[in-house]
C-alpha cells in the first residue's frame, strides 16, 4: 500500500509517495512562499488529498520542524509564524477523512528513523543524524531507538548556547541557530559587514 510522506521546512514543504519497499512514486516541492498559521496547514492538507487521490495513499507520515506535541496533537514551529501551539492533527485528520491515518512526528525523528531504514545508518543500532538549514537539529538514534528527552526536545541544538551575552534575537530560534543556520550565516555576515564599514568610517573621520 503506497504511502505518503510530509516534509516541513522553514521555506518549502516536500511532498512524496512511497511504495511499500520505500520507492518513491512521486515527489515534489513547494515553497511556502510567505505562507503562515492556517495557511501552512491548509497547504499540507492539500498535497496529503493530492497523494491520496492520486496514488492511493491511506497512510502519511508528517515532519515538522519544531516540537510535537503528540498529548495533544499540535506543533511548536518556531520559523512557521502561528505555529505555537498550532492543531495540526486536528486538521489534517478532519481533512483525509475516514479511513485515513495521519502521524505527526519532528523532522530529528523522521530523519534519523529514514537513514536507518532506508540509509547511511541501515543496521546502525546508535546513530546521529545533522540538519542544518532554515533551523539546526540532530535526529539521535540509541540502542535502535529514538532518543526523545523530556518534552521531546532531545536533538534541538539550534538552541545550544555559543556566545555571551544572551541577545533578544535568540529568544526565536535559540544561539546556535541564529549563528549557523542558512539564515543565521547570513544574518551574521550582515552584521560584520556593517561593523566593518562602521569601523572603516571611524578611521577615515
Amino acid at each position: 500500500m503506497p504511502v505518503a510522506g510530509i516534509d516541513l521546512g522553514g521555506t518549502k514543504l516536500a511532498a512524496a509517495a512511497f511504495s511499500d519497499a520505500g520507492d518513491v512514486l512521486h515527489r515534489e516541492t513547494v515553497p511556502l512562499a510567505g505562507r503562515q498559521g492556517p495557511e501552512v496547514g491548509a497547504l499540507i492538507a492539500d498535497r496529503l488529498k493530492f497523494l491520496s487521490e492520486n496514488f492511493q495513499c491511506e497512510v502519511a507520515g508528517v515532519c515538522v520542524p519544531g516540537l510535537y506535541r503528540s498529548a495533544r496533537g499540535t506543533v511548536w514551529a518556531p520559523n512557521i509564524p502561528g505555529w505555537d501551539d498550532y492543531p495540526l492533527l486536528d486538521e489534517l485528520s478532519s481533512s483525509s477523512g475516514a479511513g485515513h491515518r495521519v502521524t505527526i512526528d519532528s523532522d530529528r525523528a523522521a530523519y534519523i528513523l529514514g537513514e536507518a531504514w532506508r540509509g547511511a545508518a541501515r543496521g546502525a543500532s546508535d546513530a546521529i543524524f545533522l540538519a542544518v538549514g532554515t533551523g539546526i537539529g540532530a535526529g539521535i538514534l540509541s540502542g535502535g531507538k529514538v532518543v526523545r528527552g523530556h518534552g521531546d526536545v532531545a536533538g534541538a541544538i539550534g538552541w545550544r548556547a555559543l556566545d555571551r551575552p544572551f541577545k533578544p534575537r535568540y529568544t526565536q530560534h535559540g544561539c546556535f541557530e541564529d549563528q549557523a543556520s542558512g539564515p543565521g550565516l547570513v544574518s551574521i555576515a550582515g552584521d560584520r559587514i556593517d561593523a566593518d564599514a562602521s569601523f572603516n568610517s571611524e578611521r577615515q573621520e
